[in-house]
Parts: structure tokens; C-alpha cells; sequence
């Protein structure tokens, strides 16, 4: 039996790479030193979930026959340089995926917002439309079983994020999967960790706009003026098939919002003109591919959100929890003025965990000070853990985002205050922002703290 080992196996593409190349009859090996849900659970059904987390070197073998290296995973991670001493074949994730999907036609989603999304939308609708894709995702898409799927289909839809491949392949993972088909959401400055300037990010998206194919296509946000310019300054039509798009025609009546698509007017499942550009781009796809607006209109109104996008956690009469995964300041600040439309007459709590490394640096984090601006009450957690993993200091990020905020730090005074602050008055919106777990924060936590 061929052996694999994956070096950061709690990531959400990497374990589901892990539980593909156990399919593909591997004895899976992995490590990482945080593996948080749905990972966590996925890895344990499966036999692969690691006994302890951390990183061992012992584990790596010279009978190795494949190691794969995540980006969580740096350079002088131990495993990786036993790995390296041994020689080993060494892949990162984005590669490895590339050279198995060689012979696919790649639509690839990149963008600093709405990749999941916009990605899960496409692939329920080739599923609604009985089209044969496989996908790769960083959450699984509703009525799906897994966030990665590697078959005999002939089209491979790729969330594309911008991050470096590895720490050997300092490439977008986006421009790794060199994608025939790019759909380019939106562009606001994030991962200050690995681009510190606005610029440098920047760059790694006209990096990928140079990896698109002759004859190939990218339907872009319109809307947003950098990914305008970017596009249609570095693209060449004649060269390239360029096709913008805007969000369709709506209306709401409450959260429930409306389209209006060919000569159909249909309910969403969803909220938000964050959303609606999203729905916009899978549109625009389909149109190339020749799917009339009838259809179209049958898949947007059974198309669902990734989980934990605008999770309904608890609701009374006047009373929302809302979970989602939104953390970057472009992220935060449209989710929150979706709620806002939603919920106009309720006052609005948002609870955001300050959890990635580009959150917790103080230059970066100034941001959400903005992206905050339409809640009512802004509430803070960090957690003491990921700020020394990562390096934070909570003092500066209390100057860098200034006054008016209230900090937590314990998981269990914020669940106190929440009740505290719901049960006084039964009345508003709870935003509950993050990437993480929020210390562990479960919806049943949630709804025993609002009903005792």
C-alpha cells in the first residue's frame, strides 16, 4: 500500500486531500498543531484524526512515498525538514492538485471575498443541472458530502485564495491550478502577513490575470473599481474573453430577498448585495454555457449558503443570532450591512474574534474599526492562546482600534454578557463574526445562555 503523509492535515482543503488520497487507496498519515471542526470530526470518522496535535518528526519515514506540505506548515517546521534530510517527494497542496487535474477545464474563483461562496453556488448549480464537475472548496458545498472531490468529470471547479502555495512556491495557490475560466469577486487588501502593503497584494492578482490561458475567460466584479481596472488594464480582448457582471435586479421584504431573473421574480434563501454579486457571477458563467434564464431562475432559488454563512443560531419574536464566518474587514463589513437590510428596526450586536495573523496585527486591524461602523455595539474576542501563537499583543491592538469597543478574552464572559445583554431587553441582532470557534462557542451553549 502506497504511503502518504500530510504536513498541516487540519487545514479545510488539506484534510479533505487526506480523506481523497485515503479513497485513492493510501495509508494516510498527518499532523498539525490546531485542527479545529468540521475538520476535527471528518479526520476522526475516517481513522486519520492525529492522536495529539503537534508536529513529530519521527513520523516521517523513509517509506514514505508522498508528503504533502500545507501553508499553514513553515519553513522551519520539523516535519518538513525531516522530510527534506530524507529527501522525500515533496508536493504543496496547490501543485499536487494541479498535475492530478491537468487534463480538466479549471474554473478557478479568486477574489479577497466570496470565493466560497460564488464557488459552492457553481457547484450546486452544475449539480442541479446534472453537469459532471469535481470541486475543491474550503467549506462543502449544501446537499455535497465533501469540500474536495477528484473524479473522471471533465470540468474541476477551484476556489482559488491568494496565498503562496508553500513555503518553497511563493505563487497564489490561484495561479497554481492555472485556471481556464477566472472569476475575480472583489479586491480589498488582506493576508497582511504575507502582503504587507496593499501593492504587494495587488500583485499577486495580476499574477494570476498573466496564468490565464489565450482563448480563455474571466468574468469579473464591475462593481468593484480595482478589480475593474486590474482586469482591464492587464487582459486583452481579442486575446482574452472578458465578461463583467453586476448584481441582478432585487428587492427584499424583510431578510427575504428577491431576483429577478429573464421574466421571473424568485425567492432566495439568502441575504445580502454581497450575495447577490455572487449569484451574479454563476450567472454570467451559465450564460456561456448556454443555459437560458428559465433554468437559471430554478437553480438560483434552490441555491444554499456555504455553513456557517448567516447560520441562524437562535430566533424569537425580536430576537436573531446569527453565525458566520465573515472575519476579514471587506467580509465583516458586508455581512454586517446585510443584517442591517435584514433587521432594520433591531439593534445590532456584532461579536467578532480577532483569530488570523492578519487580524492581529495592529496596522492590518485598524480596519475594522470601519467595517464595524454599522453595528450598534461592537464587542471584541481574542483569545490569550492565539495571540501568543501568533505573536498579537492585545494592548496594541486596543490602541490600533481605539474606543468604543468592548474587549473579552474568556469565552465564558462572553457568554455571560450576551445573556446579560439579551435577556434585559429580548430585543436585537447578534452577529457572531469569526473564522475560528469563538473559544468553543456552540449553538447549543448559545441557546441555553439565552433561555436559562
Amino acid at each position: 500500500m502506497r504511503k502518504a503523509h500530510i504536513i498541516g492535515i487540519g487545514g479545510s482543503v488539506m484534510h479533505a486531500l487526506a480523506l481523497h488520497l485515503q479513497g485513492q487507496g493510501y495509508q494516510v498519515t498527518g499532523s498539525d498543531d490546531r485542527i479545529e471542526e468540521p475538520a476535527r470530526s471528518r479526520l476522526a470518522a475516517a481513522g486519520l484524526l492525529p492522536p495529539e496535535e503537534g508536529w513529530f518528526p519521527e513520523k516521517i519515514r523513509p517509506d514514505l512515498d508522498l508528503v504533502v506540505v500545507g501553508m499553514h506548515a513553515r519553513s522551519d517546521n520539523p516535519e518538513l525538514l525531516a522530510a527534506q534530510r530524507l529527501n522525500l517527494p515533496l508536493w504543496d497542496m496547490p501543485t499536487l492538485v494541479a498535475k492530478e487535474s491537468a487534463h480538466k477545464h479549471r474554473i478557478v474563483v479568486a477574489g479577497s471575498h466570496g470565493k466560497t461562496t460564488t464557488t459552492a453556488f457553481l457547484v450546486q448549480a452544475f449539480h442541479q443541472l446534472g453537469f459532471e464537475a469535481d470541486w475543491l472548496i474550503g467549506a462543502v458545498p449544501p446537499g455535497l458530502e465533501t469540500s474536495f472531490r477528484l473524479t473522471a468529470a471533465p470540468t474541476f471547479i477551484l476556489e482559488g485564495d491568494e496565498y503562496p502555495a508553500s513555503v518553497w512556491n511563493p505563487q497564489p495557490k490561484a495561479a497554481v491550478y492555472r485556471p481556464h475560466w477566472l472569476i475575480l469577486t472583489g479586491l480589498a487588501w488582506d493576508h497582511a502577513n504575507v502582503y504587507p502593503t496593499p501593492e504587494s497584494y495587488q500583485e499577486a492578482f495580476l499574477h494570476l490575470l498573466h496564468t490565464l490561458p489565450k482563448g480563455g475567460a474571466c468574468f469579473y466584479n464591475a462593481t468593484d473599481p480595482l478589480v475593474k481596472a486590474l482586469v482591464e488594464k492587464t487582459l486583452r480582448p481579442g486575446w482574452h474573453y472578458l465578461y463583467p457582471y453586476e448584481p441582478l435586479p432585487s428587492f427584499h421584504k424583510g431578510r427575504t430577498w428577491f431576483v429577478k431573473i429573464g421574466r421571473r421574480t424568485v425567492p432566495l434563501r439568502f441575504w445580502g448585495r454581497h450575495n447577490l454579486l455572487n449569484l451574479s457571477a454563476v450567472w454570467r458563467v451559465l450564460e456561456e454555457m448556454l443555459i437560458d434564464s428559465s433554468a437559471f431562475a430554478e437553480v438560483a432559488a434552490n441555491l444554499s449558503l456555504p455553513p456557517l454563512r448567516q447560520e441562524v443560531w437562535y430566533e424569537e419574536a425580536d430576537l436573531v443570532v446569527i453565525r458566520d464566518f465573515a472575519h476579514a474587514p471587506s467580509k465583516v463589513e458586508a455581512t454586517l450591512a446585510a443584517l442591517r437590510e435584514a433587521f432594520p428596526k433591531l439593534p445590532l450586536i456584532a461579536v467578532l474574534e480577532l483569530h488570523t495573523y492578519s487580524s492581529l496585527l495592529p496596522s492590518f486591524a485598524a480596519q475594522y474599526r470601519h467595517a464595524l461602523r454599522q453595528a450598534h455595539h461592537k464587542w471584541l474576542f481574542v483569545q490569550p492562546a492565539i495571540l501568543e501563537q501568533k505573536g498579537g499583543n492585545l494592548e496594541a491592538l486596543q490602541v490600533a482600534l481605539g474606543k468604543g469597543l468592548r474587549w473579552f478574552t474568556h469565552p465564558e464572559a462572553l457568554r455571560e454578557a450576551l445573556g446579560q445583554a439579551m435577556r434585559r431587553t429580548r430585543k436585537g441582532v447578534i452577529a457572531l463574526l469569526s473564522s475560528g470557534s469563538l473559544g468553543g462557542l456552540t449553538r447549543e451553549q448559545v441557546v441555553a445562555t439565552l433561555t436559562s
